[in-house]
């Protein structure tokens, strides 16, 4: 399948979940599930091939799932991976859960950015860029700081598909591509 399709696929999924999560009041419980499902795929490989290989029955990985996640798991987040695993569709999993988050986020009205600046800033100059963001978007700003010497000064951010660069690093890009497009 493409990944196109396992795009809409998961969030088709991760809709219907989150749909179920609100209405048992488990949306937060669920998240976390789904952060620590996402790390235990990550870290253990030999799990994620097991659950995505074709040639394992749906039984074998429903009884290692139990086992696995024994009492660590909402009920709902358990029955949900055995979905998965009965549609198999167990390779969507990160995506589900990057979708989900991304759901919660928004019923929560909160939106994460990342903000990219060439050396380390204060918390006031933290607390400026989110204030900054939060009166743009109007939204409740999660904001993660990397710092990166290559754009020089300045700052950029990237929230979900938009980028706001006003970094020197840009502005010099800018005016190359521009410069360019004038010979």
């Amino acid at each position: 399948m493409s990944r196109a399709a396992d795009s809409k696929v998961a969030k088709r999924y991760a809709s219907a979940l989150f749909a179920a999560a609100a209405k048992l009041g488990k949306t937060d419980a669920i998240q976390e599930d789904l952060a620590g499902l996402g790390t235990l795929w990550e870290q253990t490989p030999a799990l994620r091939q097991t659950l995505e290989s074709p040639l394992v029955p749906s039984e074998r990985k429903h009884r290692l799932v139990d086992k696995a996640l024994a009492n660590q798991v909402v009920p709902l987040s358990a029955s949900f991976l055995h979905l998965l695993i009965d549609k198999r569709r167990e390779e969507i999993l990160p995506a589900v859960s990057e979708e989900f988050v991304r759901q919660a986020d928004e019923a929560r009205g909160l939106l994460r950015a990342s903000a990219t600046v060439a050396a380390p800033i204060d918390e006031t100059q933290k607390k400026a860029i989110t204030e900054g963001l939060a009166k743009r978007t109007g939204k409740q700003i999660e904001l993660t700081v990397q710092v990166d010497p290559a754009v020089i000064g300045g700052v950029a951010v990237r929230m979900l598909d938009t980028v706001i660069d006003g970094s020197v690093r840009g502005s010099l890009d800018r005016l190359q591509e521009q410069m360019l497009l004038e010979r």
